[in-house]
């Protein structure tokens, strides 16, 4: 596997970093594709908490690539049902006055550029992403995230590398970190990973079936107008959860896969800002609650 593909899909936060960098690596995951030509993926999620009907669909295709640079386009798509109950909101909101109970949708549209180089004779990459976001209410913000990472130590079983990652148009109180990666191969069939706002222990018993243990760090957004007058015109809800899980993944046939997720979500932090700025308007109450999570991907 090439270098650059591996730092690609192998960055994650220090862990216990704040829930707003967490949201910046998953999102990084999530549209940093520009791997394979083309990525299209699915997957619909129930949570037993406020959280409940989530569906989510991507897709990303690489339109330039030469010896150091690449160019992909992406979008993504969800729809978030939520469900507080009175008093789960601070100072004083209720989730019925301000329509932030319901469905709500958000997108996201956007190219990511990579560049793979050497540095002090090691691999090292740069990422750039550029994201226009929109909800039902039409165009919301643009946001972006500038990453580098250098790979310290990058063999046949193991790759390490840390680097800065800084966000921008952000609501984040902390807009710029430390992130790294790490995946070791002990064989054939067990092997550890950091990556992409996940930790995993994985075990492949076949070429076609694979079972994980681990955790991920989980975030639903999306915008909202809440028609009160001590609330922007419009608002950012955030929930970022920790989530302890166990995961399975069968290969179908060709390039295309099955993912089964369960487990629970542990808040993090869940908010609401305004479309700008990092100040906040009201917290949220949420329990420790199970999740089930099914999809289907297909790469080409």
């Amino acid at each position: 596997m090439k270098f650059s593909l591996i730092i690609l899909t192998c960055i994650v936060l220090l862990p216990f970093l704040s829930s707003a960098q967490s949201q910046a690596t998953v999102n990084m995951s999530e549209g940093g594709y520009g791997m394979l030509k083309t990525s299209i993926s699915a997957d619909y999620e129930y949570g037993w908490g406020a959280t409940e009907d989530c569906f989510a669909a991507k897709i990303s295709y690489e339109f330039f690539r030469n010896k150091n640079f690449t160019i992909t386009a992406n979008s993504r798509y969800t729809s978030t049902e939520i469900s507080f109950g009175d008093g789960d909101l601070s100072n004083g909101f209720d989730p019925e006055n301000i329509d932030l109970n319901g469905t709500h949708i958000f997108g996201q549209t956007g190219v990511t550029s990579t560049f793979h180089s050497k540095l002090w004779g090691k691999p090292f990459m740069a990422l750039g992403m550029a994201n226009a976001e929109w909800s039902r209410g039409g165009f919301a913000r643009v946001s972006g995230i500038a990453m580098g990472i250098l790979m310290l130590r990058a063999n046949k079983s193991t790759q390490f590398g840390i680097g800065p990652l800084v966000m921008i148009n952000t609501s984040s109180k902390i807009p710029a970190f430390l992130v790294f990666m790490y995946r070791h191969r002990f064989d054939n069939k067990w092997s550890i990973n950091l990556y992409g706002g996940m930790f995993n222990i994985n075990y492949a018993p076949t070429a076609n079936n694979l079972f994980s243990l681990g955790a991920d760090i989980d975030v639903k957004a999306f915008y909202f107008k809440p028609h009160n007058k001590s609330l922007p015109d419009k608002c950012r809800f955030t929930s970022t959860s920790f989530r302890p899980l166990t995961k399975f993944r069968r290969h179908l046939i060709s390039n295309f896969y099955f993912d089964l997720k369960c487990g629970v979500s542990i808040k993090m932090s869940c908010r609401a800002n305004g479309v700008a700025g990092s100040k906040e308007y009201f917290d949220c109450h949420q329990k420790i609650s199970p999740f089930l999570n099914a999809g289907v991907s297909c790469t080409m």
